[in-house]
């Protein structure tokens, strides 16, 4: 939602607030002036109704030789003379008086409302004069109804059983309600002009800061939308909240297929299934193990098919706001660089070493042949030279022979890599003495030789780091097969690595990372329990093969 419409929003907001602010505390205001009318009315009509009672009590203990309709005739001649006199309350208030005369409502008093003289009879049964119906059937109270106009009144009602008739004081609504609702309209009126004038002149304050905020807003779509890298926010609960087209595309998906799903359904296992675990064990810890570093990582597309991606994590902590940035590069064309910079190295690494072997090997054990030959021969005088001779031409073959395996360590065959791991764990034990031991768990085929031969690398490199920098008495390789992924495991009891390891300037670390990520694969560098260092490298595998005798 753009700046201006959320302000739009809000001043709307406010002016229903005080709308409906306004409308309740009117409305309550009624609510108490009616009942004030109410109990004014009633508190009228009733000592109305006692007073002419008292007059028609007093006219018939001094008429006692007068009949009741004298008397009471007498009562209602001083009554309607005195309400002659009175010109009602308000602007529609008044007393009415009434008796019943067969089905007839007959009034005995002049309306205000109507003729004076001869204010007209309503039909008992009726729907008008409600009040009246109920004083004359005896009964005392309030009401709101229709009076003898047909108008709704407010009316209070009350018998006077001395002269059988019955009293109301009533009130018109309209009255009632007047007041009040010239106050609301004028209260609106005002509050409009109030909130339209605070509107416009919040507009005028807070325009600079929502074009700046319509700006930056603009700046970031811009930049995000049109940015060749895949840039994706999520929450804390790993739910996707914003992803880019570049990342949409890199992955595979149609426009906002990601939005609200979590991040993890772009990661393999193990990390699909640990990744939420990996954000709460953070809230709760504040520990950062990927937040603020860079790694070599590899995701999954929607087809299923894996690709390696250089991610970064960063965090957006504000008062109301916690999510993580993520920025992804596909290294896919880059390992495929990188692998034929590689190729080119190690066709040549095998091409010498291939010539060492063939070429200068054969030279040198010829030469050996023919110094052994003359060793038989040589007088004494010249047999130590003859023989220093031979020794040395020995030694050199020796030597290009190990320079020529060490160019061609794995073999092309599918168990060329076994084979070569078991080599490798010999030589270097027996060169350093120090046990290593080689536990092949679930033998794997491996029919990529650059694979195989990059994990010989690792495997060597991991070896030789125990070894040289971290004072190794023991150390357990071992190959096994983990969720459909081969994991190449190297542990030591060394020193261990420093804490700060994604920082490390070493360069057998960093190539280590470098020649996994060429594979499709995944290196993690942990501390070991007890002390040492445990290498996990995961690789693709094709199948998994029974191991060789």
């Amino acid at each position: 939602m753009k700046s201006s419409q959320s302000f739009q929003l809000l001043i709307a907001i406010i002016a229903i607030s005080i709308s409906i602010v306004t409308t309740v505390a009117i409305a309550i205001l009624y609510d108490t002036a009616f009942e004030q009318h109410r109990l004014h009315l009633l508190d009228s009509v009733k000592s109305q109704a006692r007073l002419i009672e008292a007059v028609a009590q007093f006219d018939a203990q001094y008429n006692l030789d007068d009949s009741p309709d004298d008397w009471q005739a007498a009562t209602l001649s001083q009554v309607i003379n005195a309400h002659r006199k009175f010109e009602g309350f308000g602007k529609t208030g008044e007393f009415t008086m009434a008796r019943k005369i067969g089905s007839q409502i007959i009034f005995v008093l002049s309306h205000r409302h109507s003729d004076l003289d001869t204010p007209e009879p309503v039909p008992f049964e009726g729907k008008w004069a409600e009040p009246m119906r109920l004083a004359l059937s005896g009964q005392s109270g309030s009401i709101i109804g229709l009076d003898y106009r047909g108008i709704r009144v407010l009316a209070a009602y009350e018998p006077v059983q001395m002269l059988n008739v019955g009293l109301v004081a009533k009130l018109d609504l309209s009255e009632i309600r007047a007041p009040f609702l010239r106050a609301g309209i004028f209260t609106l009126v005002i509050a409009m002009i109030i909130i339209l004038f605070a509107s416009n002149l919040f507009i005028r304050i807070t325009r600079p800061i929502s074009r700046e905020i319509e700006q930056q807003e603009e700046i970031f779509l811009t930049l995000t939308e049109t940015a060749h890298e895949g840039i994706f926010m999520i929450d804390t609960h790993g739910i996707i909240q914003y992803i880019n087209p570049a990342a949409q595309t890199l992955f595979g998906y149609d426009s906002n297929e990601l939005k609200g799903e979590n991040i993890s359904k772009l990661m393999p296992s193990p990390h699909r299934e640990q990744h939420d675990h990996y954000i709460q064990r953070y809230i709760k810890t504040g520990v950062k193990n990927i937040i603020g570093t860079k790694r070599q990582l590899t995701a999954i597309r929607k087809d299923g098919t894996r690709l390696p991606i250089f991610l970064s994590v960063g965090e957006v902590k504000l008062e109301h706001t916690h999510m993580f940035t993520g920025v992804i590069i596909d290294l896919t064309e880059q390992h495929q660089l990188s692998r034929e910079i590689l190729a080119v190295p190690i066709r040549e690494q095998r091409r010498i070493g291939q010539e060492l072997h063939d070429g200068l090997g054969q030279q040198l054990t010829g030469l050996s042949m023919v110094a052994s030959s003359l060793l038989n021969k040589v007088t004494k005088p010249n047999f130590a030279q003859a023989e220093q001779l031979a020794t040395g031409l020995q030694e050199a073959i020796s030597q290009v022979r190990t320079l020529a395996r060490g160019m061609m360590p794995v073999h092309v065959e599918a168990d060329g890599f076994v084979i070569a791991l078991r080599g490798l764990v010999q030589e270097i034990s027996q060169q350093s003495q120090i046990p290593i031991k080689l536990q092949i768990e679930s033998p794997t085929l491996i029919s990529n030789n650059s694979t195989a031969l990059h994990l010989f690398r690792i495997t060597q490199e991991a070896i030789n780091n125990a070894i040289k920098h971290a004072d190794a008495q023991q150390i357990t390789v071992t190959l096994k097969i983990e969720r459909d992924r081969g994991l190449l495991e190297i542990a030591d009891d060394g020193r261990g690595l420093p804490a700060n390891i994604d920082n490390t300037t070493g360069i057998g670390l960093r190539i280590m990372k470098h020649r996994c990520g060429l594979f499709d694969g995944e290196i993690i560098f942990d501390p070991r329990e007890g002390g040492g260092t445990q290498v996990h490298c995961r690789f693709p595998i094709d199948e998994q093969i029974e191991e060789p005798a």
